[in-house]
This record gives C-alpha cells, sequence and structure tokens, in this order.
C-alpha cells in the first residue's frame, strides 16, 4: 500500500500567509481528519499554493496532537530547499502584489473597552520586545508581540488589534512593506499604525505618512507617553471613521508638522504634482491649501492677513501643528477666477524672507 496522498488548498491568500508563518515555515502542517493519525505515519501532502503552484510534500505525523487541535493531526514535513525556496517566492510574491479578495472590514471594538487598549508590537529585538511590552502591560494596555512584520501580519489576521505599534527596519518584512499590507486589507486597514523609529529624515516621514502611517514616536519616549500618544491616535482615527473620512480610502494624507516641516511637504506634493485640500492647523488657528496639479490655488482661513501668500508664509513658519490632505470638493467662481501660484515660488521666497530676518538680527 502506498503512501496516502492528502490535498491542502487555502481559502484565501490570507490564509496561506497564516499558515505559512504558524507552520509552514517552521516545517509543519496540521491535517484537519476525521481520525487521527498514528505517529510515525508517512503522508504526502499536495498543497495548492496561492500563486497557482502545486508542491509534493513529504511527511510523517507527530504525535500527540497539541491542545485545541481537536482531531485534526501534526505532521513534520521534509521540505527540500527546492521547496522551501518556493514557497518563500510565493509570500514575497503576494507581499509584492497584495491583491487581497474583497470582504467586509471585521470590527476592531470599541475604545476604551473594560479589558483595554490591545497593542500589537512589532520589533526585532528581543530587549525591546519585553522591555517596552512590560512596560505597556505596566500601564494597562494588553500587548502582543511579533518579531517581525509577516509574523505580525499573520497575528493581525487571526486577532485584529486596536492599534499597532511597529518598529521600521526589520528582518523578512521591514515596517514598509508590514504597512502596506495591513492597509491593503479591507479587515485591518482601519487600524491606527504608530512607527516606533528612530528615523528623523523628512522624506522617509513622507513616505509613511503617504503609505499611511498614523504617528511617529522615538523609541526612548517613555512608556506613559507612548500610551498617551496611543489614546490620542486611536481617538483620531475614531472621528475620522464617525466622519467617514479616511486617508487610505481617499488617497489623503495626514502627520504632524514636528515631524515634517511644511516646506518639506509642500515641495513633495508639488514634485508629485498632487491636488486636493491640505489643512493645517496649530490649537484654534486653522488654513486650508487648495492644491490642483502640485500649484496653490486658493487660500482659506487668511488670519490676519489680506493677501494669501502672506498667510502661507506664516504657515511655513510653524513648527508645531497637524496636517491633513484631503480629496477637495469644488472651487467656487471667484477661487477659480484667482492665478494659480506656483509652490516653488512660495517657498523661494519664504526662504529669501528667512535669510533677510536673520541678517538684520545679526546686525
Amino acid at each position: 500500500m502506498g503512501v496516502p496522498t492528502y490535498s491542502v488548498r487555502f481559502e484565501s491568500q490570507d490564509d496561506f500567509l497564516v499558515e505559512y508563518t504558524d507552520r509552514l515555515r517552521h516545517g509543519q502542517a496540521l491535517l484537519p481528519l476525521p481520525k487521527p493519525l498514528a505517529p510515525g505515519t508517512p503522508v504526502r501532502l499536495k498543497v495548492h499554493l496561492p500563486d497557482g503552484q502545486l508542491l509534493y510534500i513529504l511527511g510523517s505525523a507527530i504525535a500527540p496532537a497539541r491542545p485545541g487541535d481537536g482531531d485534526a493531526t501534526p505532521v513534520r514535513l521534509g521540505l527540500t530547499h527546492e521547496q522551501k525556496a518556493k514557497l518563500e517566492a510565493c509570500v514575497r510574491g503576494l507581499m509584492h502584489h497584495d491583491e487581497p479578495e474583497v470582504t467586509e472590514p471585521e470590527p476592531t471594538g470599541p475604545i476604551g473597552e473594560s479589558l483595554g487598549i490591545t497593542v500589537l508590537l512589532v520589533d526585532d529585538s528581543v530587549s525591546m520586545r519585553i522591555e517596552l511590552g512590560d512596560s505597556l502591560r505596566a500601564q494597562g494596555l494588553r500587548v502582543r508581540v511579533a518579531d517581525n512584520g509577516l509574523v505580525a501580519l499573520s497575528a493581525a489576521l487571526k486577532r485584529p488589534p486596536d492599534v499597532i505599534l511597529t518598529d521600521v527596519e526589520m528582518p523578512e518584512m521591514d515596517g514598509w512593506g508590514f504597512l502596506r499590507s495591513v492597509r491593503a486589507r479591507p479587515s485591518l486597514a482601519q487600524i491606527p499604525v504608530v512607527f516606533l523609529t528612530r528615523l528623523s529624515d523628512e522624506m522617509s516621514r513622507i513616505r509613511g505618512y503617504r503609505l499611511g502611517v498614523d504617528d511617529y514616536l522615538p523609541k526612548t519616549m517613555p512608556a506613559a507617553e507612548i500610551v498617551a500618544r496611543l489614546q490620542g491616535v486611536l481617538a483620531r482615527r475614531r472621528r475620522v471613521e464617525a466622519e467617514a473620512v479616511g486617508s487610505a480610502g481617499h488617497g489623503g494624507m495626514r502627520g504632524r508638522l514636528e515631524h515634517v516641516r511644511l516646506g518639506s511637504l509642500l515641495a513633495f506634493l508639488e514634485s508629485e504634482r498632487r491636488s486636493g485640500a491640505l489643512h493645517v492647523c496649530q490649537g484654534s488657528d486653522a488654513a486650508t491649501l487648495h492644491l490642483h496639479s502640485g500649484t496653490l490655488e486658493y487660500v482659506e482661513g487668511l488670519g490676519r492677513f489680506s493677501h494669501p501668500n502672506d498667510r502661507v508664509f506664516e504657515l511655513l513658519s510653524w513648527t508645531r501643528g497637524d496636517f491633513e490632505l484631503m480629496p477637495d470638493l469644488e472651487l467656487p467662481a471667484a477661487a477659480r477666477e484667482q492665478p494659480t501660484t506656483p509652490l516653488t515660488y512660495l517657498l523661494m521666497e519664504h526662504a529669501r524672507r528667512e535669510d533677510e530676518a536673520k541678517a538684520k538680527a545679526v546686525m
């Protein structure tokens, strides 16, 4: 009698990613059979990969089955180097294309439940996971940990957290890839993602905001302050959802001026020829810059200024506050009749005025 063959299929790409992270990459599988196989029973698995490939993998049953597996039989796989490479290539392909099936979002639960906020902490440093994890638990948070983006994605798919706190530079799947994967999945897309990082250059931060990161926190920040910032991120996300406005679904971008100066942001928007309404606020003071293909069309909220350019120069001097780029509504006729202003001119003129002010201060 030959070795029995069992067909293994995955209902979705995400089911495959979870199974790969939990078992396949460790040379294991789980067969949901009506009756468990005896230990040492040889088996052959016909594995249907999401990329269309078929793998025939030899293995043997392991005993006893782990608690919670029911009648499922755990199997130790004899993966060849070629089979391991094909599994890894399939995972990389899914991460590169990231086109999951469209499903209804799963609720992540209201903020402030009796069990507290659940945080998924992602960092490849063992000491960071232990020390920060313990500190956050001491502050009343429920903390789950993962050592890279792929493991974190699997954990989030199985049990969506309230908020994700992740490092950027990690092996296997870094923070950028993890962020893209989260935002690409309807069941995870609305979960706030906060980067815990030493990154300080503005272009990296703009890249993060463009991909949908909610905030940046330095790794040296005390746990109590991290908790306060996470609560703020959750409250902001809840408010945005209530208004049915989300950056992930509308090509928007939001962030803090402490992380990205308005001048750098405007230079980026001009180079990308972006259009939309850029809301900028600092406390109770706020303005909206209406952009079209990277040029300034109209300014709302002139404050104490009569000319829009002077208001922009004031906004460029802000070092604190928040910004959000949203799809723009149709401008009034009077606004459409005004000439557009190149952002490069505004940035260069602001720099010239700052240089003059510094020169006068030295004299």
